[in-house]
């Protein structure tokens, strides 16, 4: 399954006012993750797009352990593969 994902990064100016920011550099910005067992995609790497669970990160080592969601195999990632998925895992086939 190929994924077109689409990032949108709004920065919140104040209270209930967003603005749309283009042209950002991307080394200045970093995914989110998730608490331990919350829902993750993983970006790049040979298992782009595999949507799974947290199941452990180890923030000095910067590598994190997903939790398949389809075949439940734990996979080895770099915390910079994988952000947190707060969208609706139908979506992605799940």
């Amino acid at each position: 399954m190929w994924l077109d994902l689409i990032l949108v990064i709004y920065l919140w100016m104040g209270v209930g006012t967003r603005e749309f920011i283009q042209g950002v550099s991307q080394n200045l910005l970093e995914t989110a993750l998730p608490r331990r067992g919350g829902p993750v995609l993983i970006l790049s790497g040979k298992h782009k797009w595999v949507f799974g669970s947290l199941v452990e990160k180890d923030s000095d080592r910067e590598t994190g352990v997903v939790k398949d969601a389809d075949t439940h195999v734990l996979l080895n990632v770099w915390l910079e593969q994988i952000a947190e998925f707060t969208g609706d895992p139908s979506y992605l086939g799940y």
